[in-house]
């Protein structure tokens, strides 16, 4: 059984559906746009796509992001309009991971809790 490339596979989905395969290339690039911001939004820590799997973000990989994005927060000259406009966006970095973190401790104590049930 030889592979297919991502060119062989969307002729044969377009042609087994009918359709131009611009269309079914569009259409696929679309979905992993979407999958892609919603795993970088982090809103979710956890997130299953059918026929791929779950992705779930990693407590440590978390954990060092915030320190790293804390460091690089000491670092920018606030002073400055373009100083001050990093740090703002550094700031949003820091509370989106900070708040994904908590919903993952959160996800954890509930997870033990069901345990002990």
């Amino acid at each position: 059984m030889n592979p297919k490339s991502h060119k062989e596979l969307k002729k044969g989905i377009a042609e087994e559906v009918g359709v131009h395969q611009q269309v079914v290339e569009d259409l696929i690039s679309f979905y992993y746009g979407k999958v892609r911001k919603t795993l970088s939004k982090l809103e979710y820590p956890r997130i299953y796509i059918q026929g791929l799997g779950t992705f779930q973000l990693r407590k440590s990989k978390v954990e060092k992001a915030i320190k790293r994005n804390k460091s690089m927060l000491g670092n920018v000259a606030k002073r400055t309009y373009n100083g001050f406009a990093k740090s703002e966006d550094i700031q949003k970095d820091i509370s989106e991971l900070e708040s994904a973190l908590k919903q993952m401790e959160e996800d954890l104590v509930k997870k033990k809790q069901f345990r002990k049930k």
